[in-house]
């Protein structure tokens, strides 16, 4: 993809510095290839669940590999103590040997020491690592959200998409970056363990694998069946904590209006009991494991220094010919029956955070198996020189199965014409809208652009060439420049002049501290309706679309914005074909035809005033419309 064409398709933000500019473009055109990873999360067995992450971590394999080999060596290292304790015993302190009492020390500092060393490598290679993971996590977790249409972000809960590239990613980029390793880890310890313990004495080790180890596998697996359920709960309740919290930090203005300060920590406070209701629930089942493990460890030491005691007494000749089990062996034993159940409890633990981590799995493979509803054909292609001329045939339509919202609605709107829709509220006016924008398909019937299917124009095609003011406009963070060059990113300081001047603020952005440089908080929370809806307005200007599509854009503009408004539209809306929502009739009776919507289809369509001759739903209106507008006058005067 050119960087012409990146600018066209309104990817990169103006504003953003050249360099850091240059990256996002090399990330757009070395975009991964997400196929596998989308293939494996569509199975929902245990094992797919293994692929999955294997698939994540594919393109580190060699660190990976790096890492496992690293742990081997830190986890040898690690069990010489228990071999030089028996050789301490036996060759040093009962001899009364000193200076190999001194070796053995050396020795074993110096592996301790090389262990930490190696460790050390392992956690900085790791670490690298993860900050790797959790990138690309979020890259293609964010990439896949701007692939799906707009009724997904209609339904679904904004703190619900934030958690899963918050905590979601988080929980999973831990599994990858130390879950794995440390349960290879743990796996290689106990492998050791269990070659040193049959090296030591065959009857003690028969002894912990016959009695102990059945009882400390049973609650382990007990616990992780048990912690299983509690993390599911957690992971649900932390995403309903943050959907809570977004949800009320965006109506923070509504919520101090209508003094619901008191009801919202109230319902805040429940939603976090309930999550911490979840947490201590997870939190007894740890504790009670860990005391159950102890007591487990502390009786199995027990078991195997009477079973030795035994050994010692009464040494089988047949077994031990050459008496190799030493007092040494028993006290190195014990310490290696310590270690042995170490890799179990640490397997419990890695088993809670697999469990979060394969919670976490689950909710980004349900994310990313999420498909667009509104998809682009396998042959559609780019449009070129667009006239505009749109027609809708039998176009039915409904958000759900339950609640018809259009019906058999069919209209031609010549290109270069503007066309307004009215009609009551909920008749379905901003919906035909969405449809020709193709934010939605329709369930019935179809719609053509230049006697084409929108279906079969690419969407980043049909999207470049409408220009769209909707009721309440969103501005992003950055300047007011930023805002109205992101439609055109390419924009000409002298085009952002002209477009505010089209649409009378330019009086407005003088009076601002530092005029177009100006910063917007977030959401223009810093500028009233009207004036956000202006910068709307402008924006739409800079953008030259071939159709356009005024969806209440005027409803948050007073009288004196709206007679500025009225002549920046004749300049606005000349040489294309306009769509026009409106419950103010002042807009809506410039367009050459107007089109009344009321129970699911329409009911009158004409001029302004043909409509008004036939005395009809248009006629009905017009006249309150005008009562209004005169009650207003009255009220000024």
């Amino acid at each position: 993809m050119s960087r012409e064409a990146r600018i066209e398709a309104n990817l990169p933000f103006a504003g953003i510095p050249p360099e850091m500019l240059d990256r996002t473009n090399a990330l757009i055109e070395k975009e991964p290839d997400f196929s596998n990873i989308q293939e494996s999360f569509s199975h929902k067995s245990p094992s797919s669940r293994t692929f999955t992450l294997w698939s994540f971590l594919s393109p580190y394999k060699f660190r990976f590999f790096l890492a496992l080999v690293l742990v081997a060596m830190t986890e040898m290292l690690l069990l010489v103590g228990p071999y030089l304790v028996q050789v301490a015993i036996d060759q040093a302190i009962v001899p009364k040997d000193f200076s190999i009492l001194t070796t053995v020390a050396m020795v074993w500092v110096g592996s301790l020491f090389l262990a930490v060393i190696i460790s050390g490598i392992r956690i900085r290679f790791l670490g690298r690592l993860g900050q790797l993971l959790m990138y690309d996590l979020r890259v293609r977790v964010f990439s896949h959200l701007q692939r799906l249409s707009l009724d997904f972000f209609t339904e679904e809960k904004a703190g619900r998409l934030l958690t899963r590239m918050t905590s979601d990613i988080e929980a999973l980029s831990n599994l990858l970056q130390t879950g794995l390793v440390n349960l290879v880890a743990q796996l290689l310890a106990l492998f050791f363990i269990l070659i040193l313990l049959f090296s030591f004495n065959l009857q003690l080790t028969l002894i912990l694998l016959v009695f102990s180890a059945p009882v400390m596998f049973g609650f382990t697996f007990w616990f992780g069946k048990t912690s299983e359920r509690g993390y599911e709960v957690v992971r649900n309740r932390i995403a309903n904590v943050l959907a809570d919290l977004q949800e009320s930090l965006s109506g923070m203005r509504l919520v101090i209006s209508f003094n619901r300060m008191k009801h919202n920590v109230i319902n805040h406070r429940n939603i976090v009991g309930d999550y911490r209701d979840a947490n201590h629930y997870t939190s007894k089942i740890q504790a009670t494991y860990r005391q159950g493990t102890q007591f487990i460890t502390t009786a199995t030491s027990l078991l195997v220094f009477t079973a030795g005691f035994f050994i010692l007494k009464n040494v089988n000749p047949s077994l031990d010919p050459e008496g190799a089990f030493t007092v040494g062996s028993l006290v190195a034993f014990n310490v290696l029956v310590a270690r042995f159940f170490i890799p179990i409890n640490e397997l419990s633990g890695l088993y809670n955070e697999f469990q979060s981590g394969n919670a976490a799995v689950l909710k980004l493979r349900d994310l990313l198996d999420t498909e667009p509803s509104v998809k682009e054909s396998e042959n559609c292609f780019d449009l070129k020189d667009l006239k505009g001329d749109i027609r809708l045939k039998d176009v039915s339509f409904s958000y759900d199965d339950n609640i018809t919202v259009l019906k058999n609605i069919s209209l031609h709107i010549e290109a270069g014409k503007t066309v307004s829709f009215v009609g009551p509220t909920g008749g379905g006016k901003s919906t035909i809208a969405k449809l020709m924008c193709r934010f939605y398909d329709p369930s019935e019937g179809s719609i053509t652009l230049d006697n084409i299917n929108l279906k079969d124009i690419s969407l980043q095609s049909l999207h470049s060439q409408l220009g769209i003011v909707p009721q309440e406009p969103f501005l992003f963070h950055g300047t007011i420049k930023d805002n109205i060059l992101f439609a055109r990113p390419d924009a000409t300081d002298e085009e952002v002049v002209e477009a505010c001047k089209a649409v009378g603020i330019e009086e407005m952005i003088k009076r601002l501290p530092e005029g177009l440089e100006t910063h917007c908080h977030e959401r223009g929370s810093s500028l009233s309706s009207g004036e956000r809806q202006l910068l709307a307005l402008a924006r739409a200007f800079l953008s030259k679309p071939r159709v356009l599509i005024l969806d209440e854009a005027t409803s948050n503009v007073d009288q004196q914005n709206e007679a500025k408004i009225e002549k920046a539209l004749d300049r606005l809306l000349e040489g294309r074909t306009a769509i026009i929502i409106a419950h103010r009739l002042a807009t809506t009776r410039r367009a050459d035809v107007i089109v009344v919507i009321d129970e699911q289809k329409i009911i009158e369509m004409g001029s302004h005033e043909e409509l008004l001759q036939q005395k009809g739903s248009y006629f009905q209106m017009y006249e309150t419309w005008e009562k209004q507008e005169e009650e207003k006058s009255e009220e000024i005067l």
